[in-house]
Formats: C-alpha cells, structure tokens, sequence
C-alpha cells in the first residue's frame, strides 16, 4: 500500500479549510499543529484527516525534506474522540475526506520523510500512537505519558502492538493492564522518547538542533534506509544489500564523495 491510497489527488494545502490541524511550511520543513483545544486535542475523524493529508501532501513534495509534529494547549493529544467518532467530520474542514479509513499505525510506516514529535503536553491513551509513529520524539521532563483505557472499561488493542516494537512485549503488557502513568525519562531507554528537556520552553529549540543535524545528511539516504527500516522484518540481507547499491547510483552519493575529499559541506539535490 502506498499513500496514494488515501489520498489518490494531491493538492496544495491553502486550497483548503483546516479545522483543527494548523500547518505552515519553514524552507524544507512542513509544521503540522493540532488544535483540537476544545477536545484537548483528541484523535477525531477530521483531526486524523487533517494530519494524514498534511503528511500526504509532504511526501509528495521534494522540496520537503522534515516534518515537525505539534500541539496547543496543555494535553499533547488525550487519545482518540470517542464522542467524535459516532457523529459526522467537523463541518469547518474542507479537506478531501481519505479513500479508506486511517489506521496510525499502518499509516505511520508509509512516511519517508523524518517526522519530529515535538511534545510539550501530556499524552494520553491513542494518543500514544503518534508518538510510536514518529521517527524522534523531543519531550519535556515534565510531560506525562498514561494509558488510563481499562479504567475506563477499554484496552488499547492497537497502542500495545506498537509499544511492543519498542520494549519487551510484557513490559508493554503490564504497562496497558495497570492504566498506568510514565514519565518522559522512563521512556527514554526504550527509544519512545528520543531526546529530553528540562522544559516544554526548551523543546522547539532542541528540535531546531535535531532538524539542523539531520539536514547534514543526504536526503535520498534518509528516506530510503526510513522506508527500508519500516520493513526490515520482511527484507532480507540480499535485499538490503540491494537498496545500497541503488543509492550507489544517485547524484547524491557522487557529491558526497566530491564533498568528502574536497574537505566542504556538500550541496545535495535529492538526486
């Protein structure tokens, strides 16, 4: 499957109304902004929508090399809207409405642009879904991370299959059994959280850092070995041996290599 599935036409994003996604283009990076604030930014039916045809519309844009993930307000996002979910999209979006339903974590995996959880509020239940989808995550000391689903009569079917990609699938288990709540560095050694600051003010300037560094690496390299990691389970060395000598071929790795010996940053085209 590709993302074209979801979204088969593309169109610039000012074409349309957005509701609660705010988005805004900085050079090679799209900025993608939930604003769900009456909702604490739950996962509605527009909110997904939203943040799938922003993505989309990324992927299909060669000049966008980052995406950076947002939120307003306090709670990061509390989880999916269930009250949302048995009524109709919000009115005040004009976003094309996806082919087919949007399942995060299947959707998550077809992104090969970088994506940046920048996260200053708490996260919630579902919420959870986005941060396991992200390639880094830059959190707050402070921010809490809590799975409250079974004391409310729910489990999170689809929020422990991810975590179990990131720890010990028991330790994933306890974690959704026992509604617990967990800090930003409690997950840092398992990767869910990437790199930490003390503040929520600090956040936006590390992932201005972590943006810079990455733009140190060739972008062709970069969402290759994203799409290759998504499906590593399923390649096989011979394979991967194969998508190496693939970007062999490409104008970036000639640069690099020219970069290399002439000792300057190199220029790279995306080619």
């Amino acid at each position: 499957m590709s993302l074209q599935a979801y979204f088969p036409q593309i169109e610039p994003l000012e074409t349309f109304q957005w509701a609660q996604v705010g988005w805004q283009v900085e050079a090679d990076t799209l900025v993608l902004t939930l604003r769900n604030l009456a909702r604490r930014n739950a996962l509605s039916p527009t909110l997904l929508n939203e943040l799938a045809y922003g993505l989309t519309w990324a992927e299909s844009q060669p000049a966008i090399r980052f995406v950076r993930l947002r939120a307003e307000g306090e709670v990061f996002c509390a989880g999916a809207d269930l009250q949302a979910f048995a009524g109709q999209t919000d009115p005040n979006s004009t976003v094309p409405l996806a082919a087919q339903p949007i399942v995060l974590h299947t959707f998550f995996p077809l992104l090969t642009r970088p994506l940046v959880a920048e996260v200053t509020g708490d996260v919630l239940a579902g919420g959870l879904l986005l941060i396991t989808g992200a390639t880094f995550v830059v959190a707050a000391k402070g921010v809490r991370f809590s799975l409250p689903e079974v004391r409310r009569g729910l489990f999170p079917f689809q929020v422990l299959k991810a975590l179990s990609e990131f720890m010990p699938p028991r330790v994933a288990l306890a974690w959704c059994l026992l509604g617990e709540s967990r800090s930003a560095e409690e997950l840092l050694p398992w990767g869910l959280v990437t790199h930490l600051v003390e503040t929520p003010q600090e956040v936006y300037a590390a992932g201005d850092k972590l943006i810079e560094r990455l733009r140190e690496g060739a972008p062709l390299a970069q969402q290759r070995g994203l799409a290759a990691y998504h499906r590593l389970a399923q390649l096989s060395h011979e394979e991967l041996y194969a998508e190496l000598l693939r970007l062999v071929q490409t104008e970036d790795f000639q640069e690099g290599l020219r970069a290399f010996k002439e000792k300057r940053p190199p220029q790279w085209k995306g080619k």
